[in-house]
């Protein structure tokens, strides 16, 4: 009970830190999304987390819709989720959606995780000392449910929902992107995911995966031959590999599900280090 009221109490004194960035003033700029329009968002966001069963937590939908708010209005795409289980992140994404008039594609089957190849069925989170294990059917989030709760506490207006397992419904896609989430649990249902969207991911824009805490998944960002035979590029490496991005206080420090990668990095958006003269 005490260390659970620590970790609340760690997590609300490191969330001004956390969301900086979210509230800076260029961050929204092109949208004219102010202080108090992102304060009002971020309450929705928060407030939905306690309505809609998720598996991902606010602050890292936030740190997503940070990323939206800072694509300028001028680049062309829209924002695509892989795997929304009962839809507790293509909510919140439809809130910013709606806010930089983007669309939403959600991926789903709708009927749970296909059936995992034998080298699927468990992952090793070595942070967290856990195994989570994979089966045909779970982490099920009908339609119905989804696009309820997308309706009750979303923006149902600029959603649209690609029925079927990723195979069967990617080859088909192809809108250019300026932000993917992947919350897909398998390694190859992230394979699939990587070779029909990255191409469709503009410059500078990132792709986040919700496995970064695990080890099968963010050694896929890291495969160099991988990337070379199936995308023709470099592999962009997982920002957050092994125990995610530090948005959440765990034991040993700070964590999360939360990871990213940046297609081709602008480097002239990167800061200059005045004592060495290095960009960061």
């Amino acid at each position: 009970m005490i260390a659970k009221f620590w970790k609340k109490f760690v997590m609300v004194l490191s969330i001004p830190i956390i969301l900086s960035e979210y509230f800076a003033p260029a961050t929204g700029s092109d949208y004219s999304a102010g202080f108090f329009t992102k304060l009002k968002l971020a309450y929705r966001m928060a407030s939905n987390r306690r309505k809609i069963s998720t598996a991902s937590h606010f602050l890292e939908h936030l740190i997503m819709a940070t990323q939206i708010l800072k694509v300028p209005r001028t680049v062309q795409g829209c924002v695509v989720e892989c795997g929304s289980y009962k839809g507790g992140s293509a909510a919140n994404l439809s809130l910013v959606c709606a806010l930089c008039e983007r669309r939403l594609e959600v991926f789903d089957s709708f009927q749970g995780l296909p059936a995992p190849l034998n080298t699927d069925k468990e992952h090793v989170l070595v942070a967290a000392h856990e195994v989570h294990s994979y089966a045909e059917g779970a982490l099920c989030g009908t339609l119905r449910e989804v696009q309820q709760n997308i309706s009750r506490y979303g923006a149902m207006n600029c959603c649209n929902f690609n029925v079927g397992f990723f195979e069967q419904t990617l080859p088909d896609f192809s809108r250019r992107c300026i932000l993917i989430f992947l919350d897909v649990d398998l390694v190859g249902s992230l394979e699939t995911c990587l070779k029909q969207l990255w191409p469709l991911l503009q410059d500078g824009c990132y792709l986040f995966t919700h496995e970064a805490h695990h080890v099968e998944i963010p050694s896929v960002f890291f495969r160099e031959d991988w990337w070379r035979a199936n995308l023709g590029c470099p592999a962009p490496g997982l920002v957050g590999a092994g125990n995610g991005l530090g948005l959440l206080p765990s034991s040993g420090g700070f964590g999360s599900a939360l990871g990213y990668a940046v297609k081709n990095p602008l480097v002239t958006n990167f800061e200059v280090n005045p004592q060495t003269g290095v960009v960061r």
